[in-house]
């Protein structure tokens, strides 16, 4: 009885303890997205269908995202946000990553 009490409080610790919002991606570097260039059919074969979706200042914008949330230890998040302009071509896109091994990465070019 008292086994699996422990395993019933070990198992909704780790089910509170972290949580996971959006869509997991890899970003495939600067070199996938071409300002000017990468349409948003491109966009969508190479990321697939984004997290959330908007406009900023009229122009169109997509987010990936992917949020994973820790009570105990550091939170990793990434964001890839894309602008498009009224053709349906990439304007602009920024990339973020707290993700370990990504940010090392990047850290290191």
């Amino acid at each position: 009885m008292k086994i699996r009490l422990a395993l019933a409080l070990v198992l909704l610790f780790g089910i509170v303890s972290c949580a996971t919002v959006g869509k997991s991606f890899i970003f495939s570097g600067p070199q996938s997205i071409e300002i000017g260039k990468t349409s948003k059919a491109e966009i969508l074969k190479t990321y697939g269908e984004p997290f959330r979706v908007g406009y900023d200042n009229g122009d169109l914008k997509w987010t990936y995202g992917y949020y994973l949330y820790r009570l105990i230890g550091e939170s990793e998040t990434k964001d890839l946000v894309i602008t498009f302009d009224a053709k349906g071509v990439v304007k602009a896109y920024a990339y973020a990553t707290s993700m370990k091994n990504e940010k090392e990465t990047l850290l290191n070019q």
